[in-house]
């Protein structure tokens, strides 16, 4: 018996060695791959015929920095992230609650009662934070954890905002933010938030909410396991995991790719995603991304900036009669909103500030899209003393808003006066205006609190365009929804790469 058991040890001794050695990484390391050496890499890739290999080229509005669902801060980052993880819920093109980690749930009769059964038969993507490199099985601890996490003092709080109804979650919430002493807090967990079992957990509402299910199926509120956070010293911001139909193969500031789930445990889902391989691209330059679009060399441009939008398209979103069959337009009912406020704690002059902006009118705002805004009472300052020659404004990546920006600069203020960007993105007491951006579906939500009190806002329906040899993409009214469920890449030969 001693001998065989020896026997096995010495055999186990070198997996051991090898599994010790898979430790966490914490940077995303740009790979260069052909087609046919991410075939080579993608396990689900080797089961078809080379020639079936399909990859998608995507512009991106805006740059992706971070990959925990908890930091996206803006449109683009949300429709990368919404493919690699998965909510309880998610939303079909016409914006309606779909199950997504749920297998089942029920709703008490006062509709303060939410019970889900979670899909068990779900993974987590392979990945270094296991012990073994091979994603487990979901649970629905994952759940109250990552729902948990929403709420602390180190993450943004706009994850927050959507659960604030839940019993529990307000007090959890400010005792986080407010007693920055551990040993101090009393509250250990939500009590809104249940784990019956591995499979099932429990929601208890403080008032009956009919958008419980919308809010659920937002990114911000993705499933990850927690040891993506404990086990890689940068969490989830460059080793996204998440149990989506995409994983991150590689990223820099320019580019971003994601290959289909690898996993033999994805199978049975190749068939939904034709789409092996889709990369990302940022660019700076709206001219410049349009110009790699006209040349092929981008396929799918999900949101069009405002500059490239008034050019391809008429009044009524339609595309403009030069641009006609060069390429498919994709008019969604999803939108945009930007909004900007005074910022009334500026050390700077704010009464020249209204009085300048009490002169401004629609008609002056070249951004497309539907603009209100307050007017202002105008203040006299006659002085030159009281005129700034700049006034500041917190940097933005939002194109929408600097375009708004640009137009009150250009209207009202030069040439007395420049808008100036700071270095931070953060609103100071030296900066005079600053803009925020939200969504039309997330917009009702987060009206109520840190999102309301705007000067000016501007609502903007997302309008995307796409090469004719793809197929399969639809109108949404989901902002971030990218719907890859269907789409196929047929590239014509002369331009295959």
């Amino acid at each position: 018996m001693k001998t065989t058991l020896s026997k096995k040890l010495l055999i186990l001794l070198p997996l051991i060695i090898l599994l010790y050695g898979c430790g966490t990484t914490d940077t995303v390391t740009v790979v260069e791959q052909s087609p046919e050496s991410a075939t080579a890499q993608d396990g689900d890739e080797t089961t078809q015929p080379q020639d079936e290999f399909q990859q998608l080229r995507v512009g991106n509005l805006e740059p992706l920095t971070n990959f925990d669902p908890l930091f996206a801060d803006n449109l683009s980052t949300m429709r990368v992230i919404a493919l690699i993880y998965d909510g309880l819920f998610k939303l079909n093109p016409e914006g309606n609650a779909e199950p997504a980690l749920v297998s089942d749930y029920s709703v008490s009769d006062d509709g303060r009662q939410y019970e889900l059964k979670i899909n068990r038969d779900l993974y987590f993507h392979d990945s270094n934070v296991f012990g073994s490199g091979v994603g487990r099985r979901i649970q629905a601890d994952d759940i109250r954890w990552a729902f948990e996490r929403t709420a602390k003092a180190d993450v943004p709080p706009t994850a927050s905002q959507l659960l604030m109804n839940i019993s529990g979650y307000e007090n959890y919430f400010i005792e986080q933010h407010s007693v920055y002493d551990e040993s101090k807090r009393v509250l250990d967990q939500i009590s809104g938030i249940e784990v019956v079992d591995a499979e099932t957990i429990r929601f208890t509402l403080n008032q009956p909410d009919d958008t419980f299910l919308q809010k659920l199926a937002s990114p911000y509120l993705s499933i990850y396991p927690r040891e993506a956070i404990q086990n890689s010293d940068n969490g989830l911001k460059n080793m996204p995991v998440g149990t989506g139909a995409y994983v991150l193969n590689s990223a820099n500031e320019e580019e971003i790719i994601l290959s289909r789930n690898p996993s033999p445990r994805f199978t049975d889902q190749i068939e939904k995603y034709p789409v092996n391989r889709i990369e990302f691209v940022y660019q700076s330059s709206e001219t410049e991304m349009f110009q790699n679009f006209a040349r092929n060399n981008i396929d799918w441009l999900p949101e069009l900036s405002p500059q490239i939008k008034k050019q391809v398209t008429d009044d009524d979103y339609n595309i403009n009669a030069a641009y006609e069959n060069q390429f498919t337009l994709i008019q969604n009912s999803a939108k945009r909103h930007t909004m900007i406020y005074l910022n009334q704690n500026s050390e700077q002059n704010l009464d020249y500030v209204e009085s300048q902006l009490s002169e401004l009118n629609e008609d002056q705002l070249t951004s497309p899209g539907t603009i209100s805004f307050e007017s202002f009472e105008a203040t006299e300052t006659d002085s030159a003393e009281t005129i700034p020659s700049e006034l500041y404004i917190p940097f933005t990546d939002n194109p929408f808003a600097r375009m708004l920006l640009t137009d009150i600069n250009n209207s009202v203020f030069q040439p007395e006066t420049e808008l100036a960007f700071l270095d931070i993105r953060a609103v100071t007491p030296e900066s005079s205006l600053y803009s925020r951006w939200t969504d039309s579906l997330h917009n009702p939500f987060f009206n109520s609190r840190n999102y309301s009190g705007y000067w000016l806002s501007a609502e903007s329906v997302i309008i995307g365009i796409h090469q004719n040899f793809i197929e399969g993409i639809v109108p949404s009214s989901v902002p971030w929804l990218l719907p890859m469920e269907g789409v196929t890449v047929d590239r014509p030969e002369q331009d295959a790469s």
